[in-house]
């Protein structure tokens, strides 16, 4: 498995407008899905993914952003500083396939976790902050997300950039 996802606490159009100012791109299409679609309306006839690909929702104040394809795994801590503004802020994910793990958390303008376990890169592995301290190791990650219970909607939006 290779879930990931990143959720800041905002309404979903102004975390949708945030992170296309945040890209310098808007999103080239906007889909209303299924979760069961969501990956079938991001491939092209050829099996090709169309560009990055969110499966964006809201709940309980929170916008969620699946990555679907990928695209946003090894981004900076300063980068997801700016997007984050003043809201509170997680991005998690993980690949049991490669050994691979990544969690960041932020909460007024400070990153509180930064945890990053990567089998391919040793030399980036980083475990700094204690805002979450249960967080030692990839299978801590793995099971945060497995558990988190924001993380799901039966229908959401895609947007591919």
């Amino acid at each position: 498995m290779n879930p990931s996802y990143f959720r800041i606490k905002l309404h979903m159009n102004e975390a949708i407008d945030r992170l296309c100012a945040w890209n310098d791109a808007s999103y080239k299409e906007r889909i209303e899905t299924r979760y069961s679609k969501a990956v079938h309306v991001c491939i092209d006839e050829k099996g090709n993914w169309k560009g990055q690909c969110l499966y964006v929702y809201e709940k309980n104040g929170w916008t969620i952003f699946e990555d679907l394809s990928g695209g946003y795994s090894f981004i900076e801590p300063a980068s997801w500083l700016e997007f984050a503004e003043d809201n509170e802020f997680l991005l998690a994910g993980y690949n049991d396939a490669i050994i691979y793990a990544e969690l960041l958390a932020i909460e007024d303008r400070k990153v509180t976790k930064y945890f990053l376990k990567c089998d391919d890169c040793p030399e980036e592995d980083t475990n700094e902050g204690d805002g979450i301290p249960e967080i030692e190791n990839w299978v801590d990650v793995a099971s945060l997300v497995d558990e988190d219970e924001l993380v799901y909607a039966e229908t959401g939006t895609v947007l591919i950039f």
